[in-house]
C-alpha cells in the first residue's frame, strides 16, 4: 500500500493509469450528506425531561443506535424503545422527523459532479446508516438517482470498517475489488476497503476530492 502525502490511500497507482476502475463507491455522511447529532438532540429536548448530554447518551453511547443501524430492530421498534427509556412525548412522524433533521439539505459534493462520474462509471452508495434516515435522504437528495445500487448496514447488518460490509460492495459492484473505488471521510473505513482490495481515498473536503481524480486520471 502506497500513502500519499495528500492522505489518499491505495494499493497501488498502476491501475488507474490503464483505466481499469469501472465502479465508484461513496459513503453518505460527510462525503455527499453533512450531518450533526447536536440538532437531534436539541429537538429532542423540547419534548421530554432530559437533558442534552443524557439524550445524546442515550442514543449514541448505548447500543440502540448500533442495533438500528445493524437493521437488528425495525423503525417502529426503534421509536418504542426511545420513547420508552426518554419518556418521550412525541408521535412516530413528530420522532421521524427529529430523527431526520440532523441532515444539512445542502449537498456537501455538487450533482454535476456525481452526474457526470455517473456516465463512465458504476455508482454505489456505502453507508452505515438505518431506514429513517436513507429513506429522508434519497426522497431530498437528487443526486442518489444517479446511483446504481445502494449496500446500506440496516440491510447487510454489517457496519464499517466490518470486511462484510466491502464485500457486499464487491457483489453489488460486479467487478473485482481492484476495480473498484472508494471514498469515506474515516480513514478507518478506507483502510478497512483497502484490506479486501478496493483502493480508496479518505474525503475531506469537494476540493480536494476534485484534485484526487484529476491527478488520478479518473475524471
Amino acid at each position: 500500500m502506497k500513502i500519499y502525502e495528500n492522505r489518499a490511500i491505495l494499493r497501488s497507482p498502476f491501475f488507474v493509469e490503464k483505466n481499469m476502475i469501472k465502479t465508484f463507491i461513496f459513503d453518505l455522511g460527510n462525503v455527499i450528506v453533512r450531518f450533526d447529532h447536536s440538532r437531534i438532540v436539541q429537538r429532542i429536548e423540547q419534548f421530554c425531561d432530559f437533558k442534552g448530554d443524557e439524550i445524546y447518551s442515550h442514543f449514541f453511547l448505548s447500543t440502540i443506535v448500533h442495533e438500528y443501524d445493524h437493521g437488528q430492530i425495525s423503525s417502529v421498534e426503534f421509536y418504542d424503545k426511545i420513547k420508552q427509556i426518554l419518556s418521550l412525548k412525541m408521535s412516530f412522524s413528530e420522532f421521524s422527523d427529529a430523527w431526520n433533521c440532523t441532515f444539512d439539505l445542502e449537498p456537501i459534493l455538487p450533482e454535476e459532479l456525481i452526474k457526470g462520474l455517473s456516465e463512465k462509471y458504476r455508482l454505489l452508495i456505502l453507508s452505515d446508516t438505518n431506514e429513517f434516515h436513507f429513506e429522508f435522504i434519497r426522497e431530498n437528495f437528487r443526486a442518489l438517482s444517479y446511483f446504481d445500487d445502494y449496500v446500506l448496514s440496516y440491510q447487510v447488518g454489517a457496519i464499517k470498517p466490518a470486511p462484510e460490509i466491502f464485500r457486499a460492495a464487491i457483489e453489488k459492484a460486479n467487478c473485482l475489488p481492484e476495480e473498484c473505488f472508494f471514498t469515506d471521510d474515516r480513514e478507518p473505513n478506507v483502510h478497512g476497503a483497502n484490506s479486501v482490495g478496493i483502493n480508496a481515498i479518505q474525503f475531506t473536503t469537494t476540493e480536494k476530492f476534485i484534485e484526487d481524480l484529476q491527478r488520478l486520471n479518473l475524471l
